[in-house]
C-alpha cells in the first residue's frame, strides 16, 4: 500500500489588509486596460482578490453595476472596496 500524500498548502496571499470585507455586491477581476479578464457574472469581492493575485500580475478589481457597467476600485485599509475615478 502506498503512503498517503500531505495535501498541498496554499500560498499565503496577504494583502495587508486584516480581512476583505464582502458586501453582497459582484466584482470583476480586470486587467490593466479596464478588460475582464475573468469570464462570468461576478464573484464576491473576496474571491475576486485571490483571483487577481493569481491570475494576472497587473490585475485589478471593479465593481459590477446594475446595467452591467465596470466601476474600477481597489481594497481600502479597512478591507472594503472604495471606487476610484480615472484620471482624465
Amino acid at each position: 500500500m502506498a503512503p498517503k500524500k500531505k495535501p498541498a498548502k496554499m500560498a499565503n496571499r496577504n494583502l495587508g489588509v486584516e480581512a476583505v470585507k464582502d458586501d453582497g455586491d459582484r466584482y470583476a477581476v480586470v486587467a490593466a486596460d479596464g478588460r475582464p479578464v475573468y469570464p462570468g457574472r461576478g464573484v464576491a469581492l473576496n474571491e475576486a482578490v485571490r483571483l487577481g493575485t493569481s491570475l494576472v500580475a497587473a490585475a485589478g478589481i471593479a465593481r459590477i453595476e446594475d446595467d452591467g457597467t465596470l466601476t474600477p476600485g481597489r481594497i481600502g485599509q479597512a478591507g472594503s472596496f472604495e471606487a476610484v475615478t480615472p484620471a482624465a
